[in-house]
């Protein structure tokens, strides 16, 4: 009866795919997207309390080829973020890289301006859940590549990294030295490990549609060439 049991459990592991690891040497990914719905929340993700309902009709799981990636559009004044929590030891995976491409820009918005604080596209690196400490990198509608605008009392630190409509439509890579921001944006040295990532996708202040597609997060030992 033990040996019809046993293999019994060894057709039936047998019977599912096996998935083959996508990691690259120096490299892991961190969306968690291979395992995702698509036209669904990614599962991977969370949300604020009470938010999924709403932070679902956000963002859903689409796919293009062989790339799954996140869409997010929002013309409700949702405003909400997806969130991405895992063990990120920084020392050993000091970069973070992504694509990213902003479909839709909110009209008017500027990220320096609290009643027009909008974002077609943005993306949080985390320190702790609950102290509201961030650093966030965006691609605006109208500011400059490199202006630094900080929110929170000190405890957001906004960097745009894309802008304007010249690239509107495509998808650009983005690859960030996270202690190396943080030491230029916060003005010292980062002494504990993010918590994970977030994104942001949102037209609430000026009451326009914002839309963004999110793909392949990933950390890295050492930048993309």
């Amino acid at each position: 009866m033990r040996n019809r049991t046993i293999l019994l459990l060894a057709i039936w592991l047998a019977s599912f795919p096996i998935v083959a690891n996508a990691q690259v040497e120096g490299q892991i990914r961190v969306d968690g997207l291979e395992s995702a719905r698509v036209g669904r929340f990614p599962s991977n993700w969370r949300t604020w309390p009470l938010k999924r309902g709403k932070t679902g009709e956000i963002y859903h799981v689409e796919q293009e080829g062989d790339l799954r990636f996140v869409r997010a559009r929002d013309d409700k004044d949702y405003s909400l973020q997806a969130m991405r929590d895992f063990n990120w030891q920084i020392e050993k995976y000091p970069y973070l890289s992504w694509r990213w491409r902003a479909r839709e820009l909110p009209v008017g918005a500027r990220e320096d301006n609290d009643e027009l604080n909008d974002s077609a596209c943005g993306v949080y690196v985390i320190f702790g859940r609950t102290s509201g400490h961030a650093m966030k990198y965006v691609w605006s509608t109208q500011l400059p590549v490199g202006k630094v605008v900080t929110r929170r009392e000190g405890k957001l630190k906004i960097k745009i990294v894309d802008s304007g409509t010249g690239n509107l439509g495509e998808w650009r890579q983005q690859t960030i030295n996270v202690p190396q921001d943080y030491n230029e944006l916060f003005g010292k040295g980062l002494k504990k490990n993010p918590s994970g990532i977030a994104i942001l996708t949102d037209g609430n202040a000026t009451h326009t549609a914002a839309a963004c597609d999110y793909a392949e997060f990933t950390i890295l030992k050492e930048p993309i060439k």
